[in-house]
């Protein structure tokens, strides 16, 4: 019995050396895989450096300790992206499924702390690119249940004196169930997986040359997204931005509290992005916009947004925008004497149908707006565009409640030197038109409709003037009651003015042609 016990103690013992032994050779082993992988598997244009690599085989864990790495333009030797970290924790490799299935599967890797920059100017593309080869040469199938990247911060450069272009703090990243092999390495997206998260705090965005973008929380999981406290401004004061530039520009200013993306997914199909959502939510946006109109016109081409959204470069399937409690005030000056007149629409709600350079016809975007016109005025508007259309069809209908025309004398005195009195009952009006001109139909009941042109000064009024005003307007749109007047006019577009100023003028137009008494008084 003794020499029994005592032979099944060597064996255990021998088995237990042998692992011991295994793992230590393990250890040596993999090590030197990890080393030789980081030294000669990487491309010759991304280079690295750490203090030490830790192995721990009882665990299956491996540690790379502040590793740096540097990514330098394939054709040159100038660095274009530094990224440093905390360490790079890879935890339970899977021994068996290494040395026995051909396949590298880690249960988890994590990447703590990892700061990274990219000098936008001293990136070139490769000029001898091959877009069918991958940045890694992969020789075994990675399968990785969970890639974590925490507190990372990511600072992206220009060579511009505001060179700062992107700037992200405190973001996290969760991918799981990822799988990279020799086929999904030559793929535009190089990996497979299934869920994901993202968030973030801090987030700025130089947009263009005049405005930034910022936004306080980001919070992205599968395919949902919440976006807290968004701004977008121009970075310059309303005086300094017209000396700033040479050509006419809105100046903006934007808050929005909260916008929620829901059914989202994203990716590449034969290598072309695409980005689908099922709905938008956007609340409580507050809009300020001031355009200075003494600083030169801007004579560009503006497009409508039917060629915007057809010339996105990307294909974009939005299905829904819901837009809730709005406000917009828009500002234009136009007399060097004054700071401009101000027009306002508040309570606005609006939902947008179709916003997508993927639908096919007879689909077409739509959108419904209703709010108060300064404060006082309920209005609704209905508005639909063929993005398909390469001559940019569309139909604009609003109709409009009571208006007090002095309430429009905000914008009126400042800007055009002219008062108005009187009242609007009522308003329809339909724009048919293109890219290049339009017929508008109008119908409007008013009543005591006077207009006082004011002297340079803007106060008094010029007696003269006024009386002659007068005398081309129809002072009411009626005789008896519901009675309305009609006018039918056409419009060309200005095409280096927005596709508001196109609106404007249909709507000033066929104003003007009925109150000028060249309507027709019908029954409603």
């Amino acid at each position: 019995m003794k020499k029994k016990f005592r032979n099944s103690f060597i064996v255990l013992l021998l088995a237990l050396v042998l692992i011991v032994a295994l793992i230590i050779i393990s250890n040596h082993v993999i090590k030197e895989k990890v080393e030789y992988f980081i030294e000669n598997r990487l491309p010759n244009y991304i280079s690295q450096s750490n203090s030490s690599i830790d192995l721990n085989s009882f665990e299956g864990t491996i540690t790379i300790n502040n590793p740096i790495i540097s990514i330098k333009n394939i054709d040159n030797e100038t660095i274009h992206t530094k990224v440093s970290l905390e360490k790079i924790v890879v935890e339970d490799v899977s021994y068996w499924d290494y040395f026995f299935n051909s396949e590298i599967h880690i249960e988890d890797i994590k990447f703590l702390k990892p700061k990274v920059t990219y000098f936008q100017d001293t990136y070139q593309k490769n000029k001898n690119k091959d877009t069918t080869t991958g940045i890694l040469k992969i020789y075994k199938p990675f399968i990785i249940d969970q890639l974590s990247i925490d507190n990372a911060t990511l600072n992206i450069y220009n060579k511009s004196k505001d060179s700062l272009l992107l700037y992200i703090e405190n973001s996290m990243v969760e991918i799981n169930m990822i799988e990279i092999n020799n086929q999904t390495i030559n793929k535009k997206l190089p990996v497979i997986f299934k869920e994901y998260k993202f968030s973030a705090d801090s987030i700025y965005l130089k947009a263009n040359n005049f405005e930034n973008l910022t936004a306080s929380k980001i919070k992205l999981e599968n395919n949902e997204a919440i976006i807290k406290h968004i701004d977008f401004k121009t970075k310059y004061s309303r005086k300094k931005m017209s000396k700033t530039t040479n050509k006419e520009r809105d100046h903006f200013d934007l808050s929005v509290d909260g916008l929620s993306l829901s059914g989202l997914d994203f990716g590449f199909k034969k290598r072309n992005l695409f980005v689908k959502i099922n709905a938008m939510q956007i609340n409580n946006p507050i809009l300020k916009i001031f355009r200075d109109k003494l600083v030169e016109n801007d004579t560009n081409i503006k497009k409508l947004y039917s060629q915007t959204i057809r010339e996105v470069p990307f294909n974009l399937t939005l299905k829904t925008i819901n837009l809730n409690n709005a406000k917009i005030t828009y500002t234009e000056k136009v007399k060097p004497e004054n700071d401009g007149g101000t027009i306002e629409f508040d309570r606005l709600n609006a939902k947008i149908k179709n916003v997508s350079n993927t639908y096919k016809a007879p689909l077409n975007t739509t959108l419904d707006i209703s709010g108060y016109f300064m404060k006082m005025t309920p209005f609704k508007v209905n508005w639909s565009f063929d993005v398909n259309s390469l001559n940019d069809n569309f139909v604009f209908k609003m109709d409009m409640n009571a208006l007090d025309f002095s309430k429009i004398n905000a914008f009126t005195e400042p800007n055009l030197k002219v008062r108005f009195g009187g009242k609007v009952n009522k308003m329809y009006f339909t724009i048919d038109g293109d890219k290049s001109k339009s017929t508008v139909d109008i119908k409007v009941d008013y009543e005591d409709l006077k207009i006082n042109v004011l002297n340079k000064n803007g106060k008094e009024k010029n007696w003269l003037l006024s009386k002659m005003a007068n005398l081309f307007i129809s002072k009411n749109s009626k005789d008896k009651k519901n009675d309305f007047r009609e006018a039918k006019t056409e419009v060309e577009r200005d095409k280096t003015k927005s596709v508001f100023n196109f609106i404007w003028l249909n709507t000033s137009q066929g104003l003007l042609k009925s109150i000028a008494g060249d309507g027709e008084k019908n029954k409603k």
